[in-house]
């Protein structure tokens, strides 16, 4: 039996948040659920995280020793494979379902065919084979699912929260549409069917689901993780499961240029870990209505990368590290560099704390990754492939102009 389930709960995200609910909510059972597909992705490219994880099972001991607390679990089962799921999702109980269980990492899906595939199967078939169980047999389950604020169209409009009433010819749409969707990986192509999936569960079979559509997280811990070196999450920096704030983080720590893709000047909407975790255990307590597909855009400021590059650049020198910053050199996802000026809508945000500024959360995660300085892996680094469909590049600075 089990009150709250996490798939994905082995994650960068869902560890801490199942840490989070667990210790917050004492008298809940969480449940953790996971194929342990990122540990898998991380050995196969030779990467890993830099903080040392435990492997699950242990990190439960650790959390069941520091916290004195018996009411987190987990089980190893493959979302995508709807046998396992079938049995699974009748043998449990829940009251509100975390699905996060996805391959997370758009410059995987950009590999090749085999991550490709991969990709979407994972992503789409685990959904889909969650709602409906739980049309089945918990349709009043709350459902909270990882959207992307990725998966938005890059048109220079102000993003709704939620639908919008559209105008196009000079005619008005007759009810709420969805803002434009659109995709340059096929990650995200799976997060804008996600949401078409959730919304149809939703309107034809009467489920609740909330769709968190969020920016990138960045941070090494949360105050959680950081009670005990058995209860890490875990920091990708590799070319391929990391992301551009950790890449910059280590650059800085292993005396490596920062290396901005193209001129910098695009925009990427970034947010603290701590932050992420506060709004996702926000919703365990606010279910939206039967019926509802409820769109959530946690997406709290929208930086430059030349931005981000500079707090790195600011925080790292202020730790002795004399941090310098590459431009241009390289530029795998072919990026313009155009940056449209747009706001967002963020009603259910403006309910929460204020999130931790972004240069003090580079600060804190500097001083907590420095420990490790020595484990980086240089050559996991910078980039040798492109988003043509992952060919291996033998110079690294060989498609460094494409798109620039």
């Amino acid at each position: 039996m089990a009150d709250i389930v996490v798939f994905g709960g082995d994650g960068y995200i869902g560890w801490p948040l199942a840490l989070e609910l667990a210790t917050s909510r004492p008298r809940a059972k969480v449940l953790i659920v996971d194929n342990y597909l990122t540990r898998r992705h991380a050995e196969g490219l030779g990467a890993g995280s830099l903080l040392p994880i435990r492997p699950l099972p242990e990190r439960i001991a650790a959390y069941r020793e520091v916290f004195g607390l018996d009411n987190l679990s987990h089980v190893e089962l493959d979302s995508a494979d709807p046998d396992q799921m079938t049995a699974f999702m009748a043998s449990i109980r829940p009251e509100v379902i975390y699905h996060l269980a996805h391959q997370r990492a758009a410059p995987y899906s950009m590999l090749g065919l085999k991550e490709c595939i991969e990709t979407v199967t994972n992503n789409e078939v685990g959904f889909l084979n969650l709602i409906w169980l739980v049309k089945e047999h918990h349709p009043d389950c709350h459902i909270v699912k990882l959207g992307s604020f990725g998966a938005y169209a890059k048109a220079g409009l102000d993003i709704p929260e939620g639908n919008a009433v559209m105008s196009c010819g000079g005619k008005t749409s007759a009810a709420p549409m969805p803002f434009p969707r659109a995709s340059d990986d096929f990650y995200h192509i799976t997060k804008i069917n996600d949401g078409n999936f959730a919304g149809l569960a939703a309107r034809k079979w009467g489920l609740r689901i909330t769709d968190v559509m969020q920016s990138t997280v960045f941070g090494a811990m949360t105050e959680r993780t950081m009670t005990d070196e058995r209860l890490h999450t875990r920091f990708d920096y590799d070319e391929v499961l990391g992301t551009v704030l950790n890449r910059f983080c280590v650059q800085a720590l292993a005396g490596l240029p920062l290396t901005v893709y193209g001129l910098g000047t695009q925009t990427s909407g970034i947010m603290t870990l701590e932050h992420c975790i506060g709004a996702l255990v926000s919703l365990a307590d606010a279910p939206c209505a039967p019926g509802s597909h409820r769109i959530i855009n946690n997406c709290p400021k929208v930086y430059a990368i030349n931005e981000l590059a500079e707090m790195v650049r600011l925080e790292g020198n202020r730790l002795g590290l004399n941090v310098r910053v590459s431009r241009n050199r390289y530029n795998p996802r072919f990026e313009d560099g155009v940056a449209h000026d747009y706001s967002v809508e963020t009603r259910y945000l403006a309910t929460l704390p204020e999130p931790l500024p972004m240069r003090l959360a580079i600060a804190r995660s500097l001083e907590v990754l420095a420990e490790q300085r020595d484990a980086i892996r240089v050559s996991c680094v910078e980039p040798k492939h492109d988003w043509i469909g992952g060919a291996a590049q033998d110079e690294p600075g060989s498609f460094a102009a494409r798109g620039a």
